[in-house]
C-alpha cells in the first residue's frame, strides 16, 4: 500500500514518470533539480528518498537508477505494465521503466507476469510487428519452436522468432534485411524472457 504524496512529491513523481515515458529511461538527478530549479541534487535525493519509502519508486544504485512503482493514475496491480521498449532491430540496452499501462484495452486482462514492450525498429515487421507497436508478452512460459519470442542477451533484449538448435536458439528476424542472432544455451547472462501472445496497433492479434 502507497502513501499519499505531498503535491511537490507528486510533481516530482509525475516528472519522473512522464521523462521515462519519453525517453525510455529516468531522468538523472541534474536533469531532475534544473527541472524544479533546485540549487543542488541533494534536495532531488530527499524527494527520492521519500518517494522510496513511501513505495512508489526503488533507486537501484546506479546511473539513472529509478524503477517506477505506481503510476500515478493506476492503482498498482489493476493493468498490465508497459516496463520498456525491447529491439526489433540490433539489439537495445534493455532498461526497465514505466511507460504507461493497457488498461483501456478491454481484450486485454491482466495476469500474473504478464507485460508489455514497445517494439523499436523493423526486423519482425514480415511478420506484422510495426517500430512502435506493443508487444504483449507472458514471462517465464514456454516458447515452442518457431514461434515469436522476447529474449535477453547480455544486457539486451530482442524480440525474434525461434528455434532451437542442438546447443544454441536461431533468433530469426521477419525482415530479410537482417540476418539471425543467435542464443548460446550455455551463457548465464542469457535468457529467454516469455512468448509473444499478442500485438497492440489499432487491433488485437
Amino acid at each position: 500500500m502507497t502513501e499519499k504524496l505531498t503535491p511537490m512529491q507528486a510533481r516530482v513523481y509525475t516528472f519522473i514518470c512522464e521523462f521515462a515515458q519519453e525517453n525510455g529511461f529516468p531522468p538523472s538527478y541534474s536533469e531532475m533539480a534544473k527541472k524544479f530549479n533546485f540549487s543542488s541534487d541533494g534536495t532531488i535525493r530527499t524527494y527520492l528518498e521519500h518517494l522510496e519509502k513511501k513505495g512508489y519508486i526503488q533507486r537501484l544504485g546506479q546511473a539513472r537508477g529509478l524503477k517506477l512503482l505506481v503510476n500515478p493514475q493506476t492503482k498498482q496491480g489493476q493493468a498490465i505494465p508497459i516496463v520498456g521498449k525491447i529491439a526489433a532491430g540490433p539489439p537495445n540496452a534493455a532498461i526497465e521503466t514505466h511507460e504507461g499501462t493497457l488498461a483501456d484495452i478491454p481484450q486485454l486482462h491482466p495476469e500474473k507476469g504478464r507485460m508489455a514492450l514497445k517494439i523499436k525498429g523493423d526486423s519482425m515487421q514480415d511478420a506484422g510487428i510495426l517500430d512502435g507497436d506493443l508487444a504483449i508478452i507472458q514471462k517465464d512460459v514456454p516458447v515452442p519452436n518457431g514461434h515469436i519470442g522476447a529474449v535477453f542477451i547480455d544486457g539486451t533484449a530482442t524480440l525474434k522468432r525461434l528455434f532451437y538448435e542442438k546447443d544454441k536458439v536461431k533468433l530469426q528476424p521477419e525482415n530479410t534485411a537482417y540476418e539471425p542472432l543467435y542464443l548460446d544455451k550455455t551463457n548465464p547472462n542469457t535468457h529467454i524472457i516469455g512468448r509473444l501472445i499478442a500485438v497492440v496497433r489499432n487491433q488485437i492479434f
